[in-house]
């Protein structure tokens, strides 16, 4: 090899190296262009938080985190929004899941800050409503309550109204599980039940029982507003037109249930209740009982 060919090879290959160097770093600015963007465009979660509201709304952070407005914000971010607690006036998560329940299938209630980053994100700017309207507040005590419409004329008026009875006033204590089936007892004449519509591997059939499923389906969207997360639950093979999409619960017994287990610290009551058509279920903190008057506490007249 004569040193002009040396020469050219040499020129080559530091032009290589150059050239691999350049593409190395423009490769490298690409992956820290969306690090940069993260940082330079924080979540501005103003909309769902404001500190003094927040400080003032729970004593339990007025003990422990005190009225610095950025521990406030840490401990809403990290805690807060998953336990869906409120930030400010503006936004209170159970009336946003209530408002807009095509939300509910998507997030589920396992982790309730998704909600507010929806809201934050695009569900203001799409004016969905994150508040509750005048009137329409829950009640100190109640979880959740939710209502679907039905025809009373109709055979399977009979089955929902049994099942719904059946459910009503129902507690269920700490840690202890709620099985929709076992509830309503067995689907046969006998049990008072009667023949209506229902669904089967994608058909309309006839069945003993027929409609119970439109209790069980109201029974679940209270559930999920009450931040209840199932622990078994099925989709039906057909749309019904009772409850918005995503939101029906199929049962068929001894194979599809509704369960869930109580995760709250005190026992629930769920009351299901049926009038002129309408099919109500509230998931309600059962009260604590009052104080027993010890005989030795009473004094004679």
């Amino acid at each position: 090899m004569n040193n002009n060919t040396k020469g050219e090879n040499t020129v080559k290959n530091k032009f290589k190296a150059l050239l691999a160097l350049f593409l190395a770093l423009s490769l490298s600015l690409v992956c820290l262009k969306p690090i940069q963007a993260a940082v330079k465009n924080p979540i501005d979660y103003s909309s769902v938080f404001d500190a003094d509201y927040y400080y003032k709304a729970y004593p339990d952070l007025q003990k422990n985190v005190g009225k610095d407005p950025s521990a406030l914000l840490k401990h809403f971010i990290t805690i807060g929004m998953k336990e869906g607690r409120r930030g400010n006036a503006a936004f209170n998560v159970k009336a946003y899941m209530t408002n807009n329940l095509d939300l509910l299938p998507l997030y589920g209630v396992r982790d309730l800050s998704k909600y507010y980053i929806h809201y934050i994100t695009s569900g203001k700017a799409e004016g969905r409503i994150s508040v509750y309207a005048k009137g329409t507040e829950l009640p100190a005590g109640v979880l959740s309550t939710y209502s679907t419409t039905y025809d009373t004329t109709e055979a399977r008026a009979v089955n929902v109204e049994l099942a719904a009875g059946r459910i009503n006033g129902i507690i269920i204590e700490p840690g202890q599980k709620f099985s929709f089936s076992n509830s309503i007892g067995t689907r046969t004449r006998s049990n008072g039940y009667v023949v209506a519509p229902s669904f089967a591997s994608g058909r309309v059939v006839s069945s003993v029982g027929g409609g119970i499923c439109q209790v069980s389906s109201t029974i679940y969207v209270s559930m999920l507003l009450a931040g209840i997360a199932p622990t078994q639950r099925y989709a039906h093979s057909l749309p019904v037109d009772y409850v918005p999409k995503g939101l029906d619960s199929a049962i068929v017994e001894g194979y599809k249930d509704l369960t869930f287990t109580n995760k709250f610290d005190y026992p629930i009551v769920i009351n299901a209740t049926t009038q002129e058509g309408v099919l109500t279920v509230s998931f309600i903190q059962q009260p604590e009982p009052p104080l027993q008057t010890q005989a030795s506490d009473i004094s004679p007249k």
